[in-house]
């Protein structure tokens, strides 16, 4: 890839930190603390997110990374003979190297979405079969807000899902990598968009964070264990106090709010102006992400201006992500990118 090929569009987490965030940091760079989150940043962020989130008897925890969180999460909530249930094109699915199965040991079963968004019904057929001992037992449900193809799930279709998943005893975690975006675009309270979800991951890295995730456990006892997995699988940082000051930063004066309705505008313009180009959408555009289908020559066009993803190889859709950072010169260089020579 050439020097001259942008990552503007490549993710969200391509995007740098927000100011704040580095300020943060660097206010947070001064003495010595209590490590492994025994120090006064992680309790104010602690504090900041289950007030963000409306849910003051909730616990919370650190990690480094979007995949630890979901990884801790799903697998404090299963036993080896019990099954794990997504989207098909779930994240903890498709772009996780199979570390829910691994550290869990138990089966991660896809089931059918329009875009990530599932039907309550199709989770009949999973537990049909409950009990026989031929089978893996379905325990927790994943959900993605905003979803991996770019789609939010409205508080009245949520609601009917989890409540739903929760009559047939079935938990509930919201990968909410991109939930500020879900949030901005439905211009709802926070915990509207994690409706009645028992475990959600919250993310910070694609959204204006250096790095880290939390993980928001409202119903810590469905996941006993839960610490112990962060602590095994290398997510219980000595210095904490540097994720959870980054949390502080974007949770302060809903920062973290503000910079994915950014991201979102972003991505409407981008779509609105491939709409007007005669570009066809793969998926509507309701949060930050675009998706469009585009032939190979004009892939390749795009590709020399811009690193965008395939989210698959054998279908002509590009995936072009808008952050915080993306400016209107950025969009208007990628409309322009698209336009035949």
């Amino acid at each position: 890839m050439g020097s001259t090929v942008s990552a503007a569009f490549a993710s969200d987490n391509a995007a740098p930190a927000h100011p704040r965030v580095i300020e943060a940091l660097v206010n947070a760079n001064d003495g010595a603390v209590g490590s492994y989150g025994t120090d006064p940043y992680t309790e104010r962020a602690t504090r900041a997110l289950k007030n963000t989130f409306d849910a003051p008897e909730a616990e919370v925890l650190f990690a480094l990374t979007g995949t630890a969180a979901n990884v801790i999460a799903l697998s404090a909530a299963v036993q080896p003979w019990q099954e794990i249930l997504c989207s098909d094109i779930a994240h903890s699915l498709l772009d996780e190297a199979g570390g829910p199965v691994r550290l869990a040991g138990a089966q991660l079963t896809a089931l059918p979405s329009d875009d990530g968004l599932i039907a309550p019904h199709v989770l009949d057929r999973r537990i049909a079969r409950r009990g026989e001992v031929h089978h893996s037992q379905p325990r927790i449900v994943t959900i993605t807000q905003s979803t991996e193809n770019g789609r939010v799930w409205p508080p009245g279709r949520l609601t009917e899902f989890i409540d739903y998943a929760h009559r047939h005893e079935l938990l509930v975690h919201v990968d909410g990598a991109r939930i500020a975006n879900a949030v901005a675009a439905l211009d709802i309270h926070p915990r509207d968009a994690i409706g009645d979800a028992d475990i959600v991951t919250v993310g910070g890295t694609k959204n204006a964070m250096l790095f880290g995730d939390a993980v928001l456990i409202r119903r810590p006892e469905h996941f006993p264990g839960i610490r112990f997995v962060q602590k095994q699988i290398g997510q219980l940082a000595s210095k904490q106090r540097y994720v959870a000051a980054q949390f502080e930063a974007i949770l302060h004066d809903n920062l973290w709010l503000q910079t994915a309705a950014h991201a979102n505008r972003m991505a409407a313009t981008l779509s609105a102006g491939m709409a007007a180009a005669g570009v066809q959408l793969a998926s509507p555009t309701e949060a930050n992400e675009v998706f469009v289908i585009l032939d190979a020559a004009t892939t390749a066009r795009v590709r020399e201006r811009f690193a965008v993803h395939a989210p698959d190889p054998l279908k002509p859709i590009v995936r072009f992500v808008c952050s915080w950072a993306t400016t209107e010169d950025d969009v208007a260089a990628a409309l322009d990118a698209i336009a035949p020579d």
